[in-house]
Order: structure tokens, then sequence, then C-alpha cells
């Protein structure tokens, strides 16, 4: 029998589908998708560490190509209303909430989580501990990330479960001794199951 007493919960992929993220934007300034996905790769590490704003990158993609009457496109919000919910697993942490501490650890961007929330891409939950990559300046599957989210839930590291998506993340929460449950986003339905039988 499993002892958890805190579940972080990973966003992309778990919380929310994102495949789509990226389609709005592309189509309505009629941008190649694989270029401003090229582009978002070479900027990746500096908008998930939260060294430049998701408006500063668009700002760098009006220049890379050449975009007109851009400058007022609320590109940040264009991008969220690109995600979807899971419901189920938004279900799921409706029912966990009474049992277990809930928080996120999430490889996110500067101001999107409120808007994740007002979306409710994000369940609008009291969560005990919010770590962010953009905060923070780490990301996963960086060691220090989960350090600091093992002092922010005051439990013992073997007692925090991390559901992911991510493979290279869930190694990553293993290193400090957290327990993990990888998260099918290509059968999201089992996914919830099995996790309901593990907690619930």
């Amino acid at each position: 029998m499993l002892k958890i007493k805190f579940i972080y919960f990973d966003i992309g992929g778990v919380l929310n589908d994102w495949s789509d993220a990226f389609k709005t934007v592309t189509n309505k300034f009629n941008i190649p998708f694989k270029d401003f996905l090229n582009h978002w790769r070479e900027n990746d590490d500096d908008i998930t560490r939260g060294k430049i704003t998701p408006k500063e990158f668009w700002s760098k993609a009006i220049k890379k190509f050449d975009l007109k009457n851009a400058n007022n496109f609320d590109f940040l919000r264009s991008w969220v209303g690109d995600y979807k919910q899971r419901i189920e697993v938004h279900q799921l942490i409706n029912r966990l909430i009474d049992q277990y501490k809930i928080g996120i650890i999430s490889n996110l961007y500067k101001d999107m989580f409120p808007i994740l929330i007002e979306t409710k891409i994000v369940p609008n939950i009291n969560y005990s501990a919010i770590i962010l990559s953009c905060d923070v300046g780490l990301k996963k599957p960086e060691k220090e990330i989960y350090e600091i989210g093992t002092k922010k839930t005051r439990v013992k590291p073997e007692e925090i479960l991390l559901i992911d998506d991510r493979l290279d993340f869930i190694e990553g929460a293993k290193v400090v001794g957290w327990k993990t449950f990888w998260f099918n986003e290509k059968n999201v339905t089992d996914s919830v199951d099995k996790l309901q039988k593990l907690l619930l």
C-alpha cells in the first residue's frame, strides 16, 4: 500500500491536452507551423525558465516572420485557447482533495497560470503548493526543482507522488525519492482508472 500524503500534478499532457498549441496563431498569421515550432524551440529554455515572457517571445516572432498588424494580438490567450481540459482528470482531483494535499509542478510560462485557472484548463482548487519553472528559474527534470517541491510539501520525499506524462520528468522525481505515476495521455481513461484504484 502506498503511503502517499501529497500529490503533485503536471499540467501539460495531464491536466490539459496541448496537442493543438499554436494552431490558432499560425493559422491567423499564415505562418508555417513547423517554422513557428522551430522558433519556439529556439526560445524554449529562456521562456520556460522565465527569462523572457510569452509577450516578449511574440515580439521576437513578429520580427522573425515580418508579421503585420500583430502587435496588439494577445498571443498568450490565443495559446491557452488552443488547450483543452482533461475533464476526467479534473474530476479525479476533486475526488482526491479530501484525502490528500494537492500541488502543481510544471514547466510553465510567465503569466499563463492565472489564465489557465480563469479558463478552467486547470482546476480552481486550493493547491497546497504550486511550483512553476518560470518562477523558480529551474525546470523538470532538474533535481533542484524537485528539491524545492519537497520542501514545499513538508512531508517525506517517499510520501510524495508525481503524476506526469513525461518519462524523463518522472525519472527526475525518482532521483529525489518521490513515488511516480506515468500518465499515458494516449489513453486518458485507463490512466485515470489506474489512479483511482491506486489512490481511492
